[in-house]
């Protein structure tokens, strides 16, 4: 039987079996359009893409071998890694973040910023000027100004790039616009969750009135961000406050909520997990994680399966050095109920897997700064 030629496949199954591609991992996308002429003429161009910008599931793990401008990515969904030399980048930038798997760049002669895209080795720049749309006399006027604070950059289907600080306020804007907009997040509790972009939504727990909210991202933002009340989850405890901890995960397109008290000590036996299910407007209590498991940071948290990786525990949450001045880590397992001690500071040379997943949630680490900088 002689060989396929799969170049002659036919243009709608190409752009179909693609736009699954893209919908799972741009960097599978981008291997597709390698493959031969007549596909990369069927398929979009990576960089008119806007979800292009934002490959899924991947993160930047430590590799106490390698040199900084030598990056590793791990993918968390399929176990794929990928590597990346800064090097050819550097003559004309400096490197003064990395935020997932995206590097904040900013040109050495013209000072202006840009957004470096491993995965299609493309660079976006960025507006340097902040124009502020709430009433704050302090609200910053640079982007310069706010570096140290930054947290996350998210980007959404309409290109619209979003970055996050932790001072609880977010800057947006399109690429070629000439300035940043800016709010502050006022999601009408004092305390919530961490953010979590999903589906080009903003989403968060808060402590006050055990609301899930969220900031629609999919179309042009407005000046000033809209939360909206998405459901009540009123099996959580009457009182949240300062004692209890809240977390929301994507977990392979399941939302988990993961919930624990933390004062006076840890209560292992306080620790619950839901699934949320938007547009049902529901919830439900899952000991379960599919054969997931999830790192919790106080800055980051992700979830990675645990299908064919032995080394990784199934159905375990990491508690990665969550608390201030506190550098401890635990591994709590869903089934057994069970808390384990499992390391007592931050990682200088990780060697195993647990341990660059676990270095991967430590602020200190995934907000690099180039040596120029230091």
């Amino acid at each position: 039987m002689r060989n396929p030629d799969w170049s002659t496949l036919p243009t709608d199954l190409v752009v179909r079996i693609s736009s699954l591609l893209i919908a799972d991992d741009a960097s599978d996308f981008v291997r597709l359009r390698a493959v031969c002429r007549p596909w990369r003429s069927s398929t979009v161009e990576t960089k008119s893409r806007a979800d292009c910008f934002c490959p899924r599931n991947w993160i930047m793990l430590s590799d106490p071998n390698s040199s900084p401008i030598d990056v590793c990515f791990f993918n968390t969904s399929t176990h794929k890694s990928f590597s990346f030399d800064l090097t050819p980048y550097l003559d004309t930038y400096s490197l003064l973040r990395s935020l997932d798997y995206l590097f904040l760049l900013k040109h050495k002669i013209t000072q202006g910023f840009a957004l470096l895209n491993p995965f299609m080795k493309s660079i976006t720049p960025l507006p340097s000027k902040i124009e502020p749309n709430c009433a704050n006399v302090n609200a910053p006027k640079r982007l310069e100004d706010l570096i140290v604070y930054l947290s996350g950059v998210f980007v959404t289907s309409s290109s619209t790039i979003v970055l996050r600080f932790i001072l609880d306020f977010l800057v947006w804007t399109k690429p070629g616009d000439l300035s940043w907009l800016y709010d502050e997040l006022n999601l009408g509790s004092y305390s919530y969750s961490k953010l979590l972009f999903y589906k080009d939504r903003l989403l968060a727990v808060t402590y006050d009135d055990k609301r899930l909210v969220q900031i629609d991202l999919a179309n042009e933002i407005p000046n000033q961000l809209q939360v909206e009340v998405v459901f009540l989850i009123n099996e959580l405890p009457p009182t949240l406050r300062k004692e209890w901890y809240l977390d929301l995960v994507d977990c392979d397109g399941e939302i988990i909520l993961v919930t624990f008290k933390t004062f006076p000590h840890r209560c292992c036996e306080s620790l619950e997990t839901y699934k949320l299910d938007l547009n049902e407007k529901t919830y439900v209590r899952s000991p379960n994680l599919d054969n997931h498991s999830i790192f919790l940071g106080i800055y980051r948290t992700f979830s990675i399966s645990c299908e064919d990786l032995p080394q990784v525990p199934t159905n375990s949450i990491y508690l990665c050095a969550l608390y201030w001045g506190d550098s401890d880590t635990e591994c709590y397992n869903l089934k057994t109920k069970h808390m384990t001690y499992q390391y007592c500071e931050p990682f200088l040379n990780p060697s195993s897997l647990v341990e660059k997943l676990i270095k991967c949630c430590l602020r200190s680490y995934w907000n690099i700064v180039s040596e120029d900088d230091e």
